[in-house]
């Protein structure tokens, strides 16, 4: 974790690229972007994401914590380490997923929830077969 001093990060980014163009290129909302500035700590594959996307080597900013790191990271993301991109790719694909296979769940169940209860074991508003449509009303004033 890095410590995110008097907004040093989210200072470096406006001053290389704009938000909407971060989150462009890190295929992430600008609403985390904006998170994760107004996050105390972040996590050192954010930062080495961010600095990726612009250009930016945050090690001469946070030499211990890089250090400790081993530069590991940052030279995954330069070099372009399949591994460390397939990380990201079926991270991003493993929530995807998840979430449209909540959302099916949820549509499944409104349905459900939704669904008239029928009598006959048929159709939701089909017809009944034992009843005849003669198409006179039955009214309680004219009998």
């Amino acid at each position: 974790m890095i410590l995110n001093k008097d907004g040093l990060i989210e200072r470096i980014v406006r001053t290389k690229i704009g938000i909407s163009e971060l989150s462009r290129l890190l295929n992430v909302s600008r609403t985390s972007i904006y998170n994760w500035f107004e996050q105390e700590y972040l996590s050192i594959d954010v930062v080495c994401r961010i600095g990726h996307a612009i250009g930016h080597d945050f090690a001469n900013e946070f030499p211990e914590d890089f250090a400790r790191a081993g530069n590991k990271i940052m030279s995954d993301l330069m070099t372009g380490n399949p591994d460390q991109q397939q990380h990201y790719n079926t991270s991003v694909q493993y929530w995807m997923n998840k979430y449209i296979t909540l959302l099916e769940k949820h549509n499944d169940l409104l349905i459900q929830i939704n669904r008239p209860a029928t009598t006959d074991g048929g159709i939701p508003g089909s017809v009944v077969s034992s009843v005849k449509n003669t198409g006179q009303h039955f009214s309680p004033f004219t009998h």
